[in-house]
């Protein structure tokens, strides 16, 4: 039981996140804890260093921060044994509609490719609204994909799992997403993550708009429900892919 995908380091856990992360250890076997700015990068760093064998950081830069992408980079340079992967890294085209911008999205997003395929870590991929494009530019990469939170369309799901390096991580959009859902119940079990995106996409906004990583038990129900098959069956195979993709060395079931 594994979120791959969580921003402990948000400033929404800033007054309880000492009391998150115990209840995840209750409940799951270990979290990746994604960041997207440089501050979020070094506070995941400290953070996951305080909980070793249980949380696990991954180092990028969101497509709509801008272009002070440098800092990340060298960050992770600096960390190399440290990170499980690279990202979150992408496009944006929900947020950035100025084409200029867009092409300078992709040519930072090219330079973290470059930087994954360097260091030959796993890439994590945000692509809203610009999933064929970011499929377009990692396709001949050679690299372990994980297509964060995708929303794209089932068509290119299909043509995304073809390349068996890649990974699509279901969110929690799956409870409250047709479109999700459609993805959910078709992506093979051996290519599919589970993640939160926490502290976003709660699926109890009417009672506590944060979202946290022990809601994966959620999506793992749905998706069982979708499949057809039991929800052990969907908690086990998600922590095995996540160990896979991520090269996790945990201690806990």
């Amino acid at each position: 039981m594994i979120d791959v995908h969580a921003h402990l380091c948000f400033p929404d856990f800033d007054k309880d996140m000492e009391e998150v992360i115990a209840r995840c250890k209750e409940e799951l076997a270990g979290v990746i804890v994604s960041s997207a700015r440089c501050d979020e990068g070094l506070k995941a760093l400290e953070t996951c260093s305080e909980h070793p064998d249980f949380l696990f950081p991954t180092l990028g830069f969101h497509p709509t921060e801008g272009t002070e992408y440098e800092k990340v980079i060298e960050l992770i340079k600096n960390n190399p044994g440290k990170v499980v992967g690279v990202g979150e890294v992408g496009l944006d085209y929900h947020w950035e509609k100025d084409p200029r911008k867009r092409e300078a999205q992709k040519e930072i997003f090219l330079k973290f490719i470059k930087l994954a395929q360097n260091l030959r870590k796993p890439l994590v991929i945000h692509s809203w609204d610009a999933e064929r494009d970011c499929y377009e530019m990692v396709k001949d990469s050679g690299l372990v994909c994980v297509f964060h939170c995708f929303s794209g369309d089932n068509v290119l799901a299909e043509e995304i799992v073809k390349n068996r390096d890649f990974y699509i991580s279901i969110s929690t959009q799956v409870l409250f997403s047709k479109n999700t859902r459609k993805i959910a119940k078709n992506v093979p079990f051996d290519q599919f993550l589970l993640e939160t995106d926490a502290p976003f996409l709660s699926p109890n906004k009417d009672t506590d708009r944060r979202n946290y990583p022990w809601n994966i038990k959620l999506s793992a129900r749905k998706i069982a429900e979708l499949k057809s098959i039991k929800f052990e069956e969907v908690m086990e195979k998600a922590k095995e892919n996540a160990v896979k993709v991520f090269d996790l060395k945990i201690d806990r079931a």
